[in-house]
């Protein structure tokens, strides 16, 4: 088993989903390891929600950022029951892809400067956030805080084919909470107050709001309510997703959010919503092609040939480029079967993107960047 492979086996057979402080520990003392080596100290960067992140960087002057998540969305134990495995040029296990061989591509990348001992007449920071699979609620203000003082960000998640990320929909989370009056549904039904019909109603109304040519689309994902068929239900409640394109778009759809909210089809119910906008949308723009182009042209010298992509997902890039600072994602290797048991990792890939990424740092100081 080649270095790749060996750090990132170690990485997948640690149990990190989100919120187990015990896995990123773990996954914190094996990077502290190989960081030291390089002259780069792991920070422990706590948020205000006491959620732990972890910062590296080698050099001064301008910085370009790399960012890769360490948590994952399996429950502790997924490990021991599913394991790390490789079959030909594919490897499998939670996380494998999503992000930690996005940790890995970065780990290796800055092992091959330094073995080179290449490193530029820049700043090279590393953050490793340990909460992105729920949002980055703890780490986005120091994700934001960090790419301000940034000339560019590279977001090192798992890549979409052999393509770039410099566009993403922004997302909303949406909890809609109906109350009505509960009753016997036989001997005295017309004294209670459906909670399920009105939410019923509103679920129509809500996905109509969807809108393919404007790139808006509303999802009532999840639903619960009632107790028995025999009593009228007194609750209901829905959770809503909502992705936009460009700034903007929220603030008609929160509009009609709380105008259906607030209009009841069934007497005696009342309704309220919570929640909003969670990661803002990353649209196209000049500057992150501009990153994307200089990246491409380093790929491009080494003979490998890279797209670009445009992702109805979020990620920590949504936060970076509504600052306005030059981003691209996708930088990691190509997966796929994210978030399930069919996760997996096309091992060439891997090399592929370590040397990329390690050849743009390589050159980063040459490279125009100064934004």
């Amino acid at each position: 088993m080649d270095n790749n492979l060996e750090l990132l086996a170690e990485l997948v057979k640690v149990d990190s989903g989100t919120g187990d402080s015990e896995g990123m520990l773990g996954i914190a003392r094996i990077l502290s390891g190989r960081l030291q080596k390089m002259q780069m100290a792991l920070q422990a960067m706590e948020a205000a929600d006491g959620s732990v992140h972890f910062f590296a960087s080698r050099g001064k002057g301008n910085r370009v950022l790399l960012i890769a998540h360490i948590d994952t969305v399996f429950a502790k134990g997924t490990v021991a029951k599913r394991g790390f495995d490789i079959e030909g040029d594919t490897a499998r296990g939670p996380g494998v892809s999503d992000c930690k061989s996005g940790v890995v591509t970065i780990i290796r990348a800055l092992e091959h400067l330094n073995s080179l001992d290449a490193w530029p007449d820049w700043e090279i920071g590393c953050l490793f956030n340990s909460d992105e699979e729920i949002g980055s609620p703890g780490s986005r203000p120091i994700i934001e805080k960090l790419a301000n003082e940034s000339q560019a960000v590279l977001v090192v998640e798992p890549a979409e084919g052999e393509n770039i990320t410099i566009s993403r929909k922004g997302i909303g989370r949406f909890d809609l909470q109906v109350f009505g009056k509960a009753a016997h549904s036989g001997s005295n039904y017309q004294d209670g107050h459906n909670a399920i019909l009105e939410l019923a109603h509103k679920i129509i109304a809500i996905q109509e709001l969807t809108d393919f040519d404007a790139g808006i689309t509303l999802n009532v994902g999840v639903v619960g309510g009632g107790l028995r068929p025999n009593i009228v239900p007194d609750y209901a409640e829905a959770e809503i997703d909502l992705r936009i394109i460009e700034a903007g778009q929220e603030e008609k759809a929160l509009a009609d959010l709380n105008r259906i909210t607030a209009s009841n089809k069934v007497n005696g119910v009342a309704a309220k919503i919570s929640g909003g906008i969670t990661r803002p949308p990353m649209p196209f723009c000049e500057r992150n092609d501009a990153l994307y182009r200089k990246y491409r042209d380093v790929a491009l010298s080494m003979g490998f040939q890279v797209g670009v992509h445009s992702s109805g997902g979020g990620s920590d890039a949504n936060f970076t480029a509504a600052l306005g600072i030059p981003t691209i994602d996708g930088v990691g290797p190509v997966g796929g079967g994210h978030h399930s048991e069919a996760e997996y990792l096309s091992i060439p890939s891997l090399q592929n993107r370590i040397m990329i990424l390690g050849e743009f740092l390589k050159h980063i100081d040459t490279l125009d960047l100064v934004r």
